[in-house]
């Protein structure tokens, strides 16, 4: 059912985050890790993000998908204002 669905879902995100945390969490230019809408989608998905500070930073090994949840490199420079 779609309950069922939705919680094997999420319980495949959070492993794919994870993952990601694991790998690259503690690299100087991840700023962080997080779920959010997939940019390169044509409709409303979501992905696991990996926020980098600089778009010259080049981080190898990023897979495309883990356990069938997209990946997503973000680059952005956060700060409060």
């Amino acid at each position: 059912d779609m309950i069922d669905a939705k919680e094997k879902w999420w319980k495949r995100a959070c492993k794919a985050r994870l993952a990601l945390e694991a790998r690259f969490l503690e690299h100087p230019e991840v700023s962080m890790i997080d779920f959010g809408l997939d940019p390169e989608a044509a409709h409303e998905q979501i992905a696991v993000r990996l926020h980098v500070r600089h778009h010259e930073t080049q981080l190898s090994g990023v897979p495309e998908e883990i356990e069938g949840i997209p990946v997503r490199v973000i680059y952005g420079r956060y700060e409060l204002q």
